[in-house]
């Protein structure tokens, strides 16, 4: 918060919004105030935001966006995360170990278990994507022929 004279400015920030304001040190509690905005081809896209700086103002912030985290959306995570690894040159065992942690991996992990079968799932997941399945997973459609599989993680395991 700036203090100049006749004028207060400041910025607030929540979350990913931010407001910063310029207001006059007379104003007092339930004081009416404008807003000048520019009338431009632009002022309907930004009416939302207009709105949302009024409602700060008066110390009503958006709820923060909680992202939805689903079954999907972490098997994506983990696929990414498992071939990360592996191009960087990390055992199976390793990659188990980050992704589900040590305790898992000391007493579950075998040679043809089913965590090292995940992780070889994982990988060969992320290999779809990086031949393309990632455009399946974006809606577009497949323009290689050389993708045998539909969707991905639908890849045949090795």
């Amino acid at each position: 918060m700036v203090h100049t004279g006749e004028q207060l400015s400041f910025t607030a920030e929540h979350g990913q919004h931010r407001l910063r304001a310029l207001l006059s040190t007379a104003l007092a509690d339930g004081s009416a105030y404008g807003l000048a905005v520019p009338l431009d081809t632009h002022l309907r896209t930004r009416l939302s935001g207009y709105q949302m700086q009024a409602n700060a103002i008066q110390g009503k912030w958006p709820s923060v966006d909680a992202r939805r985290i689903t079954r999907a959306s972490l098997l994506h995570l983990h696929a990414l995360q498992a071939l990360d690894a592996s191009q960087a040159g990390a055992q199976h065992r390793d990659i188990a170990v980050a992704l589900f942690g040590a305790d898992a991996v000391r007493m579950r992990w075998t040679a043809d278990g089913e965590l090292r079968a995940q992780v070889r799932h994982l990988l060969t997941r992320a290999e779809g994507f990086m031949r393309g399945g990632y455009l399946a997973l974006a809606g577009v459609r497949q323009q290689h022929i050389d993708v045998p599989c539909s969707a991905p993680g639908d890849e045949p395991a090795r």
